[in-house]
């Protein structure tokens, strides 16, 4: 028995032997053919940190000599650079002009080697004394509006902000001093925590219409009682009255704004009469009257007044609900607007309301994805785009003549190729002077007419028209990339949300969600002067 077994051992380890001595093995799939480079680049950065186009930098390194000036290729965050001089260790070359700040790397036989990073000097630069830095934190900036003080209003759902201090954070919404600096007479406190804020628009007597996704502020309320907008001072505090209950000895203190939206508000618009138009997700606006009692009179009650709209309303300059403005006073509720979403808008000179999203009809009138609304909230015929863009279109902004740029997914245009970017007269007719050819891999999801009548754009991208643009880049009127004005490097990890220009100044404030612009951290808002 013991024999029988020691044979089974022995026949199956020939056979395990036979098999092993069939198998072959091939070359491994991941190696590279090519001969390893006998030079080496130095990634230390340079002296002086910052270059213009057209001046000479040198690389530091070992055995340039060991290739012709013609097998190595230079590029400066991915423009190629002319090489002209080659030692041992040492490379001149030549910041080409339309170079931008990013990794200089070299190129020999396919290969590439990173080399330092390098920034460029050019008509466009980051401003070094505005705060860009610790900047927002917990959250991204959604919102910016510049104050005819020279402050900024700052919205969106961080929760802290310059590391301020401040015990219970600075929640979805501060100001800043001119200098991007905290204003610390403005404070939150635990503010729209767990909400998001939109937007934000001064007042004229100083408060602040707050306007976004929340259910309270400084969970100072009752439930129901604060719904996506709110009044507050001039310090952060909420605008508040007393009302006196009939059951309670004391006063109850409410919100000094009494009117509700039963869904978020995306962005509100001032007219030159004061009155303010507002846009949004919501379907129902609430008109709260406080004080009285309820039905078993034990306690006091709120009765509500429930408005039936559609995505758009007035108010009134004392932000009463203005039910002139796309209104039908006979149901009484608000006219068949959109049947899609509101991405972007814009009130022009003439008080008109200029929309953009996904919507294809307003009032089942062929609107397609941008539509311009008159002064009571319908429908203006002389404005069309025809059968307009073919895919959603998420930002728009006005020239200084009336014409109207928009970014977004789409491809085409009312028939002719428009790949994310396009121009349209004051009527809504595509303008064929504004061509961005082949423009991004990716979407533009903001654009901006800057005071110099060039037009800033960001999104998801990284190559804009060929050229290497991290999320932003700057276009001349005819839509082709400026070469002299994008030699700042891009953003990491992010694009813009919103912007403003700071009027007659050749400067423009950025935010969104980035932490990194121009080889600098920043987190979430930058300015830039030009």
């Amino acid at each position: 028995m013991y024999i029988r077994n020691y044979i089974s051992i022995l026949i199956c380890c020939l056979l395990l032997a036979a098999c092993r001595k069939q198998i072959e093995l091939g070359t491994y799939p991941y190696e590279s053919d090519k001969e390893p480079l006998d030079v080496t680049l130095n990634t230390d950065a340079l002296r002086p940190a910052v270059s213009a186009p057209g001046t000479t930098v040198t690389l530091f390194g070992e055995g340039f000599d060991n290739y012709k000036k013609e097998e190595m290729l230079v590029r400066f965050n991915g423009e190629p650079a002319e090489i002209t001089s080659v030692t041992d260790t040492r490379l001149e070359v030549k910041v080409p002009l339309r170079a931008s700040s990013g990794m200089i790397t070299l190129t020999i036989n396919k290969q590439v080697l990173p080399g330092p990073q390098q920034q460029i000097s050019g008509p466009v630069s980051m401003d070094a004394v505005y705060k860009s830095f610790p900047g927002a934190s917990g959250g991204s900036i959604s919102a910016i509006r510049f104050q005819d003080d020279g402050k900024y209003i700052i919205v969106g759902n961080f929760t802290d902000y310059d590391n301020a201090g401040e015990a219970d954070g600075v929640n979805g919404m501060a100001r800043l001093n001119s200098d991007g600096s905290i204003d610390r007479s403005f404070r939150t406190r635990i503010g729209f925590r767990g909400g998001s804020v939109n937007d934000a628009l001064r007042l004229p007597d100083g408060r602040y219409l707050v306007a976004g996704g929340f259910s309270n502020y400084r969970a100072r309320f009752r439930p129901g009682l604060v719904q996506n907008m709110i009044t507050l001072n001039n310090d952060g505090s909420p605008d508040t009255i007393l009302v006196q209950s009939p059951v309670l000895e004391k006063p109850d203190t409410l919100p000094g704004f009494n009117v509700g939206f039963d869904a978020p508000v995306t962005k509100m618009h001032r007219q030159t009469d004061g009155k303010i138009v507002v846009t949004g997700s919501f379907r129902k606006i609430f008109r709260k009257v406080y004080g009285g009692l309820s039905a078993d009179g034990k306690r006091d009650s709120t009765y509500i007044d429930t408005f039936f709209v559609n995505y758009f309303a007035r108010l009134n300059s004392d932000l009463t609900l203005d039910t002139t403005y796309n209104f039908d006073r006979r149901l009484p509720a608000g006219k068949i607007t959109v049947n899609g979403s509101v991405f972007d808008s814009y009130l022009n000179s003439s008080d008109e309301l200029i929309i953009a999203g996904s919507f294809t009809t307003f009032n089942n009138v062929p609107a397609v994805r941008i539509a311009r609304l008159d002064t009571l909230g319908l429908l203006d015929p002389a404005f069309s785009v025809g059968t307009g863009p073919d895919n959603d279109v998420r930002s728009i902004d006005q020239l200084p003549d009336g014409r109207i740029i928009a970014s977004g997914y789409f491809l085409n245009v009312a028939g002719t190729v428009r790949k994310k970017l396009a121009l349209f007269s004051a009527t809504g007719v595509l303008d064929n002077s504004f061509d961005p050819g082949e423009s991004v891999v990716g979407n533009v999801m903001h654009a901006r007419v800057l005071d110099n009548g060039k037009i800033l754009v960001s999104g998801f991208f990284d190559v804009f028209q060929s050229y290497k643009r991290d999320g932003i880049a700057i276009l001349e009127p005819d839509g082709k990339l400026s070469p002299t004005f994008n030699n700042f490097g891009g953003f990491k990890n992010g694009f813009v949300f919103s912007s403003t220009s700071v009027t007659a100044r050749s400067s423009i404030v950025l935010v969104g969600a980035f932490t990194n612009f121009d080889l600098k951290p920043v987190s979430g808002i930058v300015k830039l002067n030009y």
